[in-house]
């Protein structure tokens, strides 16, 4: 097998399947020896212990989102991701435009957003942090396989997906409680909390602010990420904001979120990327790793 020159995570996989606010595709993709060569993966844990009791403002909340969720056939909008080094000190950029259709297909592009000058700095807990430009990449997922593609080498993989964990079964990967999914699945795998003033947050639903923290009673979710912040506009339930605090702290990732609209008649991103924006043309990449299709599964590649 051919080695990959990707860093196929949670993270950097994390919103190509727009694993945004009403059901995405959020599984965990890594490749591992013993499976089929490029083979996705969608691991199943044994239930957490019963969280603590909700409070009504946060079980209102969490009935809202799971309703919101529920009408999301189709989301798409704008993003900036940072993603904080605090070991070395460097702040990473990129931004695009996000697509999804339920119920498993997703697409995610990022390049350096508009704006960026190479060589700017800032501060940041008293720390002075470096400011690159990251690394111009695509994730597309199509309901049947995931595509990660290098703008910059011109080079891709394709991961297929297991046939028990596409479609509406997808749910059950690491990052479930950024969709509309049930309430009683959310509850079962974190511990969420609303995070007010009182805590450093900037919760208040009043002023149309649900900011949440959530913490993975799962050990699958435990070993991606240790703590969580999601931050949904109070009147439409769609992200507007969310931090990944990686294992052991030294790093973090934070999406934030614009123009996003849920079931657009006429979808601005589709006309932006023309044609069908699942079935990306390769035309002059290269493949690194030779995939292995089920048997019986025919995973056609567009060139």
């Amino acid at each position: 097998m051919k080695l990959s020159r990707f860093p196929v995570t949670s993270f950097s996989a994390l919103l190509c399947c727009l694993t945004l606010s009403a059901g995405a595709w959020p599984a965990t993709v890594h490749a591992q020896q013993g499976n089929a060569a490029g083979q996705a993966q969608v691991q199943v844990q044994t239930p957490a212990p019963e969280g603590p009791q909700l409070s009504p403002e946060l079980n209102f909340i969490l009935d809202n989102w799971e309703k919101a969720g529920d009408v999301t056939q189709r989301l798409e909008g704008k993003h900036i991701r940072y993603i904080y080094d605090h070991v070395f000190f460097v702040e990473k950029w990129a931004a695009g435009e996000f697509y999804y259709e339920a119920p498993d297909k997703g697409r995610l592009d990022l390049a350096a957003p508009s704006n960026f000058q190479k060589g700017q700095k800032r501060s940041r807990a008293g720390k002075e942090y470096t400011i690159e430009a990251d690394k111009p990449e695509r994730w597309i997922c199509d309901g049947t396989q995931v595509y990660a593609i290098d703008e910059d080498r011109k080079e891709y993989q394709r991961l297929p997906i297991p046939v028990d964990s596409r479609g509406k079964n997808i749910v059950d990967g690491p990052l479930p409680f950024l969709f509309g999914i049930s309430k009683e699945k959310v509850l079962m795998r974190y511990h969420v909390m609303l995070h007010t003033a009182e805590t450093g947050g900037k919760h208040d639903i009043n002023q149309g602010i649900i900011h949440l923290r959530v913490k993975p009673l799962w050990q699958q979710d435990a070993a991606n990420w240790q703590e969580a912040e999601v931050m949904l506009n109070a009147k439409s339930y769609l992200p507007t904001a969310i931090k990944l605090i990686h294992p052991g702290g030294n790093a973090e990732t934070v999406y934030v979120f614009q123009d996003v609209v849920r079931n657009a008649e006429q979808s601005l991103v589709r006309q932006l990327w023309k044609g069908n924006p699942f079935e990306p043309s390769l035309r002059g990449y290269k493949e690194l790793t030779a995939t292995a299709a089920e048997p019986g599964t025919d995973v056609p590649v567009r060139r």
